[in-house]
């Protein structure tokens, strides 16, 4: 821990789901299709997992905020989308609120990428509108307030006729908040949302062309685009599995401006560790700055961009050396991050300070891996989502065991964590909890 005073003071619980998730697929399954019957007059369908993803923890994957801050959407490992709208008197309260999802959209497959439109707003409801990117299937369109789907955009490879599911989804906050980008293999597509059943408008290969190699021309990336992000100064940010970013200008439909790989080790900065594929790119809010977090990483490394084109700083001690994606996020100059032992941790002054930067301050928030720790618009509430995919046999977790499931998650069981030695069963904590800061 960084010595230097920390402004930030220990966070309050305002909020959970408790402990209905804290199990696996099958029961918690079984609870929540029980309870949801009468909820809101909103049905569950029934779902159709295989076995043995009924038998994994229901952790929760990720969570996001709306862009007013009264919604938050999570994906969850039985295939769902669990929409959370907040209560009025959260931060007025004098107990903890339990938390139930407005609604609950099934999937039949896994979900790789999600993305809130940026004009979100609760009391609009034609503004309250997500997409996601289901495994083998279109990208669907979808709403807090229906269960059908409100539109539908197929990305089909010309070869096989196959459906391509991008893992990576972002709406366009510089051009058009009605456009969004879609990253698949060594390919970033835009899409209209208002075109239901259409391809997308325009694709962008990561890799040049034969022709240009030809001529001696042509600068890109190939492998699979596994995360993207906008800078305020309209250069979109892309970041493979294969640890390229490329970046490129005029809000992403302009060229490129460059691309580079991402490294172990630098200079003075030989403590940075193997990370196995990029899961966030982040910008900080002047977009000189970038963020690359990767999985099974111990930090997240700062890129100045628009100075000298090169690795800045470490942030160290993050404490994710696992294949699963651990959210990570930028808050005006501070770095937000959570990790295998149930903390959150936070790095102050993002661009400040180069080599190895040690965390300013960390939060115990969970008792399992934090999935996500995500800041509400306002800066005042913090979102934190917790659980990980552990072995099937709590008995004998064999380290040399693998899931052959999600692509983007190939690694993600405990027991394939870096740091994970403990034959101790399980000990669930798959939950959704919300943190007044001081």
């Amino acid at each position: 821990m960084d010595e230097q005073a920390s402004s930030l003071g220990e966070p309050l619980l305002v909020a959970s789901t408790g402990d209905p998730y804290h199990s696996v697929v099958i029961h918690t399954n079984s609870s929540e299709s029980f309870n949801s019957a009468t909820r809101h007059g909103v049905q569950t369908k029934d779902r159709s997992i295989s076995s043995t993803t009924q038998q994994e923890s229901n952790y929760f994957k990720n969570a996001q905020w709306s862009a007013d801050g009264t919604t938050i959407l999570t994906n969850s490992a039985d295939n769902t989308l669990k929409t959370f709208i907040l209560p009025p008197d959260l931060l007025s309260s004098s107990t903890a609120h339990q938390l139930t999802p407005y609604i609950t959209h099934t999937l039949p497959e896994p979900t790789y990428a999600t993305a809130i439109h940026p004009a979100y707003n609760l009391s609009l409801p034609s503004t309250t509108l997500y997409l996601l990117s289901p495994r083998s299937l279109p990208i669907r369109l979808l709403s807090p307030f229906t269960q059908g789907i409100l539109a539908s955009y197929p990305l089909i490879n010309a070869t096989t006729e196959a459906y391509i599911a991008p893992h990576s989804l972002l709406f366009d906050t510089y051009l058009n908040t009605n456009h969004f980008f879609a990253g698949s293999e060594s390919c970033i597509s835009l899409f209209d949302i208002n075109r239901n059943g259409e391809g997308p408008t325009t694709t962008m290969p990561t890799i040049p062309s034969r022709r240009k190699k030809l001529v001696g021309g042509g600068v890109g990336m190939k492998g699979l685009v596994s995360c993207l992000g906008m800078s305020s100064e309209g250069v979109l940010a892309a970041g493979t599995f294969t640890r390229w970013v490329g970046l490129y200008d005029s809000g992403g439909s302009g060229g490129t401006v460059g691309v580079f790989e991402i490294k172990s080790g630098d200079g003075d900065m030989d403590e940075v560790g193997d990370g196995t594929g990029i899961t966030q790119v982040l910008w900080s809010e002047c977009g000189r700055y970038l963020c690359v977090v990767e999985r099974g990483s111990n930090g997240v490394g700062v890129w100045d961009i628009r100075g000298t084109g090169r690795r800045l700083s470490w942030l160290n001690g993050r404490k994710a050396r696992t294949g699963q994606r651990l959210g990570a996020e930028v808050v005006g100059t501070n770095v937000w991050a959570g990790g295998l032992d149930g903390n959150v941790r936070v790095w102050e002054g993002l661009g400040r300070r180069e080599g190895v930067v040690a965390p300013n301050q960390d939060f115990k928030v969970h008792d399992d891996a934090v999935s996500s720790a995500v800041m509400h618009p306002s800066a005042a509430v913090l979102a934190t989502c917790s659980g990980q995919r552990h072995p099937l046999d709590s008995i004998d977790p064999s380290p040399a065991s693998t899931y052959e499931g999600d692509s983007d998650e190939e690694m993600s069981s405990s027991c394939d964590s870096l740091d994970s030695s403990s034959t101790q069963p399980p000990c669930y904590d798959n939950s959704l909890k919300i943190w007044a800061l001081s």
